[in-house]
């Protein structure tokens, strides 16, 4: 018992926040959101539960950890004069982080507050849309736009298998033809597809210039 009390401790003298929130991740990775417990987590790292909070202020702090790490992952290519290629290509690897712990999609969506692994990601947004031509309140109005549906992409896209049954299709026609033409794509086809979509509508507010877009919201 004394032996087992000694390693505890001189494991929590090694223990940091980074070790802590990496722990986390991994239980949420391998078991799911209802497996993360601070009792869970001080088990895995064989300390008290108390000790964790030296290095995490709360669960939701824990969990805002996660979330940094996470968004940590996405790697921002360099800036070029194809303000459309490097949107595509940091939303791609943005999906791409989050489709690697799926665990975690959902509890983006519920984050309350800013980070720096936040900000990182949407000043580049920002910067690559005004680049485009973009005025900032339609930059921004864009970024919402794009990040909300990647976000509602991948929280389809890693849960649980869609299905309909037979007797359902057959009921309407309509019904018919869409299950049919998604059963044609495959599930990075039809992110391509919606990400083209939005992009072309910001591509025509590029063309029309920040100046018709503000003339268009000012009242007559």
């Amino acid at each position: 018992m004394k032996a087992k009390a000694r390693h505890r401790r001189s494991w929590h003298r090694g223990l940091d926040r980074d070790a802590v929130v990496r722990q986390a991740l991994k239980i949420l990775d391998s078991e799911g959101r209802p497996a993360l417990t601070m009792r869970r987590l001080a088990a895995d790292l064989e300390v008290e539960p108390a000790s964790l909070y030296a290095h995490v202020q709360s669960k939701q702090d824990l969990i805002d950890g996660v979330l940094d790490r996470v968004l940590d992952e996405v790697e921002l290519p360099d800036m070029t004069a194809d303000w459309r290629a490097d949107m595509c290509a940091g939303l791609r690897r943005y999906r791409q982080s989050l489709r690697g712990h799926a665990a975690t999609v959902l509890l983006m969506t519920e984050r309350a507050r800013g980070s720096p692994s936040q900000v990182r990601l949407v000043v580049r947004s920002i910067e690559i849309l005004e680049g485009a031509g973009l005025s900032a309140r339609d930059a921004v109005d864009a970024h919402v736009v794009l990040v909300a549906y990647v976000l509602g992409f991948v929280l389809q896209e890693v849960g649980r298998p869609w299905t309909m049954p037979p007797s359902v299709i057959a009921t309407s026609p309509v019904i018919e033809r869409t299950v049919r033409t998604l059963l044609t794509r495959s599930v990075d086809e039809r992110f391509e597809i919606g990400l083209s979509v939005i992009l072309d509508g910001i591509a025509a507010r590029v063309a029309r210039g920040p100046d018709a877009t503000r003339k268009a919201r000012t009242p007559a």
